[in-house]
C-alpha cells in the first residue's frame, strides 16, 4: 500500500487497472442472475439501495461507511462482467475502498460461477 492509499477515498475497477484486485472480475452466469446476486450482497452490507439505471445497468447504494455504483456489463448471453466505484466516509481511509472491492468481488465469486479477470485487455 502505497501512500497515496492513505488519502484516497475513491477507488474503481477497470479491465486495464495495473492493481490485480481492481481489474474487472467476469462470471458465467446470467445477466438477471449476477443483477439478482448483487441487490442480495447489497443487502447482506446493510446497504439501500438509492438508483438504479437500467439502461446502463447500475446500481448505486449506501451504506454507513462507504457508497458505491455497481455496473454490471451483458457480454455474452451467459458471461457478465462486473465493476465498482467506492467513495468511503473516512478522513484517513487508509486504503479502505480498496478492501470493500476486495470484500464485494469475495462474496460475487463465491455466490456465481468466476470466470476469469480482465478477460478482454488486449
Amino acid at each position: 500500500m502505497g501512500f497515496k492509499d492513505l488519502f484516497n477515498n475513491n477507488y474503481e475497477t477497470e479491465e486495464n487497472s495495473a492493481v490485480l484486485e481492481l481489474q474487472t472480475h467476469y462470471y458465467r452466469n446470467r445477466l438477471d442472475d449476477v443483477i439478482d446476486v448483487c441487490k442480495a450482497m447489497i443487502k447482506e452490507q446493510k446497504g439501500e439501495i438509492k438508483a438504479e439505471i437500467p439502461n446502463f445497468l447500475e446500481i448505486y447504494y449506501e451504506t454507513v461507511n462507504y457508497s458505491a455504483t455497481i455496473t454490471i456489463v451483458g457480454v455474452r448471453p451467459t458471461e457478465t462482467a462486473v465493476d465498482f466505484k467506492i467513495t468511503t466516509y473516512k478522513l484517513i481511509p487508509n486504503g479502505k475502498g480498496k478492501k470493500v472491492i476486495i470484500e464485494l468481488y469475495k462474496y460475487l465469486d463465491s455466490k456465481l460461477s468466476f470466470k476469469g479477470l480482465s478477460l478482454y485487455n488486449k
